[in-house]
C-alpha cells in the first residue's frame, strides 16, 4: 500500500425486506436511519466521500431522490449481487479502500471509523473491523482488490453477505479484528433496525438520549441500555436467523 489511498464509504440500500419495510428510511427521531448514518459517517476525517449502492428494483426511486437530495453520489445494481454494487461504487469514484456498514443500523461506532482505517492501513491489512461490538454497531474497512477476489472465487451466498468469502479463507487474506475497549464488547445487544422491535428500542434510545441528529456515543448507549433493562429486553428474544456476518 505505497500509493496514496481513497477512502470511502458505502451503503447498499434496497426496499424489499421480509421483516420491516423499507428499513433504511424508517425514521428515528426526526431523521432516517440513512441520514443518522451520514451524519456519523461524516465525523470522519478519513472517509473522502460516502456513496449509496443501490438495488435495481421497483421503489428505488426512493433511494436516488435519498441520494440527490442529500447530494451523494450512487449506482444501482443486482439486488442479491451486493458485493457487485461494492465494487462498482469504488469503481465509480475510484477508491481503493471501501468502509462497509449496512443501511439499517442507525448506532454504528462512529467514533473509532478513524482508528480502525488507520490501523487498516499501517499494517496493511485486506479487511479490518471492531471486534464483538454490539451487534448494529460494526463497519468494515476492505480494499478493493479483495472484494473483487472473493467476487471472482465466491458463491452467490458470499456476494450476498459480501464479506463472508474471506473471513472463510484466512489464509488467503490479511485480516484485523481489533479489539475495542471492555465496555464496548457487548455483542449480546441488539442496535440493528431489522424487526418492528428493533425500531422501537432505536426510537427510545434516540428519544431518551435526545440526539436531535447529532451522533451519540456508543458508550453512552450501552451504558442507557444498562441502566433500563426493560428496554435492552425488547429486542433481545430476536432471532438472528444465522446471520454471521451482519455488521
Amino acid at each position: 500500500m505505497k500509493k496514496e489511498m481513497k477512502i470511502i464509504a458505502v451503503i447498499p440500500c434496497r426496499v424489499k425486506s421480509k421483516r420491516l419495510f423499507l428499513k433504511p428510511l424508517q425514521n428515528v427521531g426526526d431523521f432516517t436511519i440513512l441520514e443518522l448514518q451520514i451524519n456519523q459517517l461524516k465525523k470522519s476525517k478519513k472517509i473522502g466521500e460516502i456513496v449509496l449502492a443501490i438495488a435495481k428494483t421497483t421503489g428505488n426511486d426512493l433511494f436516488i431522490e435519498f441520494a440527490q437530495r442529500h447530494n451523494l453520489k450512487y449506482v444501482l445494481g443486482d439486488e442479491l449481487d451486493v458485493l457487485s454494487r461494492f465494487i462498482k461504487a469504488a469503481k465509480k469514484v475510484k477508491a481503493n479502500v471501501i468502509v462497509r456498514i449496512t443501511s439499517e443500523n442507525p448506532y454504528i461506532f462512529w467514533e473509532g471509523i478513524d482508528n480502525l482505517i488507520n490501523k487498516h492501513l499501517e499494517n496493511e491489512y485486506d479487511l479490518s473491523k471492531d471486534d464483538k461490538l454490539p451487534y448494529g454497531a460494526g463497519l468494515e474497512v476492505i480494499n478493493l482488490k479483495s472484494l473483487q477476489i472473493a467476487h471472482e472465487y465466491g458463491s452467490n451466498l458470499d456476494k450476498e453477505h459480501c464479506t463472508s468469502y474471506i473471513f472463510e479463507n484466512p489464509k488467503k487474506f490479511k485480516i484485523l479484528k481489533l479489539k475495542p475497549s471492555k465496555s464496548l464488547q457487548r455483542p449480546e445487544l441488539r442496535l440493528t433496525v431489522d424487526t418492528p422491535q428493533d425500531l422501537w428500542v432505536a426510537r427510545l434510545i434516540y428519544s431518551k438520549l435526545d440526539g436531535k441528529g447529532k451522533p451519540i456515543k456508543l458508550e453512552k448507549i450501552i451504558r442507557f441500555l444498562d441502566k433500563f433493562p426493560k428496554i435492552k429486553k425488547i429486542n433481545s428474544p430476536v432471532n438472528l436467523n444465522g446471520k454471521k456476518f451482519q455488521l
